[in-house]
């Protein structure tokens, strides 16, 4: 049996002559790509070409041609085009205009001129050891030849070359100070903590559902036939629930706002939902979770992430104490009077869970639910992306191998953001004289990943994909799928143009008031969902963890005013672009101090910069 094999997805980055060697070039020389260099005539090099005759020993010969083949701040590569020398070793080394050689640049490796005519490549590049800043101008370049044993050249022509070598400041070292310059209202803030009043009212709920900026939007599904009742330690689906859709390219009919849905078949929208005719839970897919067993246990342990068949579905028992009965269908909106600064703001970042909560059916219970904003694939600074792959032997002789694949979907709900959500929750309560008790995630009954791009590129049917582990409050799943090699390298190949992938985590409340419930699933590389929000610390400079330049666009902070009304203050920061392991350091003096410690939630609004990068797979040797 062929032995398995073992692919990890490691994600390395570099943008071209930016960070490669980790170097920045503070500004553009010319590009002398495509140029012929002219023999430096009249030079007097021709005293050190009679000197290497005497000890290097006469070599018949002759270098007709030098073209540049590439420029580069630090590099340049150079086609030599020679007659002769057949045997002899030729390298080329640059000078300054005193004609001495320019020690920071090293010369080519030495190439064994093997025909009598032909072309050889001669590669210099500036001292990767140089110092910080090192600047120095070459004008002429040495084109040597010598003999076999020799180290002293037979042969020397001279070129002009008049080319600057420079290094930057490494990324690391890179320190920028960004002045925050507050917007509007925020100007208006004195030394003690006030609430003016900022101009633009934030509409969460678009009609249709629609949420404004870029976070998808939240589609809400329900079942003609009631869901069932919700017990305690229910079915996990790890399947795509079945559901009849319209037929491609056909919209689904909308009726007006209160109409009632009747007949057989299709789908209809009322409002901000989707009613379809079946919505069935689904026993686990244990074919799969068997088969890509190996590769879940590669994802990093996580304290939050149970197995799935550890999981407690249904209401819990000590609510069901309380006498919770599970969702009910009309929800809440704390952030229905948010007001922001005249700005771009997606209403996603605010909050960071979906901006709608559902009371229990029992209000006494004072217990209210959220639901994940939007699933995207984990990074940590430490582990990178959370994503694995298996190269598993081949069933039978000329068949491909299947491709077994893990990912831990990340909702990017920690602890401080479930605590924001909480007191939003207890402000609006308590404002509204509505009894509160806590915020608990949206309790299940099962749940069901579908992984889909919307151009159809590709398609992984629901019995390929299985649900392994699953967070308790909802805040990350472990999926795992299963694809041919092609599907595979379509998968690849969408991450690598960032194209990503995406989908739905279809999530089925217990209590049966409300419809299954789509939340969107984004996996790609570069994105503000995938990285989440940065915080801001006025003491601290920020560094740029992530593989990808940083943009720094606006930092805001989230307040209540007296009234409970949520309110964001905005600074801009110019679009502040940080690279990757590069810092920024604040003047925060526009900031007053008592937003540090009233501001429910301060943070960067930043936009990653995905034209500079370039992914590769590292895949070990079998074994």
């Amino acid at each position: 049996m062929r032995r398995i094999r073992i692919a990890f997805l490691s994600l390395l980055f570099s943008c071209g002559t930016l960070l490669s060697p980790l170097l920045i070039h503070a500004s553009a020389a010319e590009d002398l790509t495509g140029k012929t260099l002219k023999p430096a005539i009249g030079v007097k090099f021709g005293v050190e070409s009679a000197l290497g005759s005497l000890l290097g020993g006469t070599l018949t010969g002759d270098v007709t041609q030098v073209v540049v083949r590439r420029d580069e701040p630090t590099k340049i590569v150079l086609a030599v085009t020679y007659k002769g020398f057949q045997g002899g070793r030729l390298w080329c080394e640059v000078t300054g205009s005193d004609r001495k050689t320019l020690r920071p640049v090293k010369r080519s490796p030495p190439v064994t001129l093997e025909d009598t005519a032909s072309e050889v490549e001669c590669t210099m590049e500036l001292d990767p050891s140089a110092p910080e800043n090192t600047n120095v101008r070459s004008e002429y370049v040495r084109v040597c030849v010598a003999k076999p044993e020799k180290t002293t050249p037979s042969y020397v022509k001279a070129y002009e070359l008049s080319k600057p070598w420079r290094t930057g400041i490494r990324p690391e070292n890179v320190v920028l100070t960004v002045t925050p310059k507050p917007i509007g209202t925020t100007q208006s803030l004195g030394p003690t903590p006030s609430a003016p009043i900022p101009p633009r009212l934030i509409l969460l709920s678009a009609p249709g559902g629609a949420m404004p900026g870029s976070s998808p939007q939240l589609i809400m599904r329900r079942s003609v036939v009631p869901a069932p009742a919700p017990t305690t330690g229910g079915t996990a689906s790890s399947s795509q629930a079945m559901t009849a859709q319209p037929p491609p390219g056909q919209a689904a009919a909308a009726p007006s706002s209160g109409q009632a849905v009747t007949g057989s078949g299709g789908s209809s929208s009322i409002n901000n939902r989707v009613l379809i005719r079946n919505a069935n839970l689904m026993t686990p897919n244990t074919a799969v979770i068997m088969r890509t067993d190996m590769v879940v246990k590669m994802l990093p342990p996580s304290a939050t992430v149970a197995p799935i068949n550890q999981n407690q579905f249904g209401v819990p028992a000590e609510d069901q104490n309380r006498g919770a009965k599970g969702p009910a269908a009309i929800a809440v909106e704390p952030l229905a009077e948010l007001r922001s600064e005249d700005i771009v703001l997606d209403a996603s970042h605010v909050l960071g869970v979906y901006p709608k909560f559902y009371p229990d059916q029992q209000p006494s219970s004072g217990l209210f639910y959220f639901l994940p904003y939007i699933y995207s694939l984990r990074w940590t600074e430490d582990g990178g992306y959370d994503m694995r792959m298996i190269y598993s032997a081949t069933r039978s002789e000329g068949q491909a191998g299947e491709v077994a694949i893990a990912a831990r979907l990340d909702a990017g709900l920690g602890i401080r953001e479930r605590q924001i959500a909480s007191d939003l929750m207890a402000a609006y309560a308590k404002s509204h004289g509505l009894p509160f008790t806590a915020l608990r995630a949206m309790p299940i009954d099962s749940i069901s990943v579908s992984i889909s791009d919307d151009l159809r590129r590709y398609s992984i049917p629901a019995d390929k994909i299985a649900i392994t582990g699953l967070s308790d409050f909802l805040g990350q799943i472990d999926v795992s799928w299963l694809a041919d090699p092609v599907t595979k390298e379509s998968l690849l190949q969408a991450l690598v143009e960032d194209m990503g992938i995406s989908g739905r985590v279809t999530l089925f409340p217990s209590g049966g008031k409300l419809p299954p419930i789509e939340v969107p699933l984004r996996i790609r590389l570069a994105d503000f969902v995938t990285f989440g929000p940065f915080r801001w610390n006025r003491a601290e400079p920020w560094r740029n963890q992530t593989l990808y330049p940083i943009r720094l666009k606006y930092l805001n902070a989230l307040v209540l005013d007296s009234s409970s009304r949520p309110i964001v203050y905005s600074w801009d920061l110019s679009s502040t672009l940080v690279p990757p392991q590069g810092r920024a350091q604040w003047i925060a003096g526009s900031v007053p101090g008592w937003i540090d410690s009233q501001a429910k939630r301060v943070w960067l609004e930043y936009a990653v910069d995905a034209t500079c990068a370039n992914l590769t797979t590292r895949r070990p040797r079998p074994r």
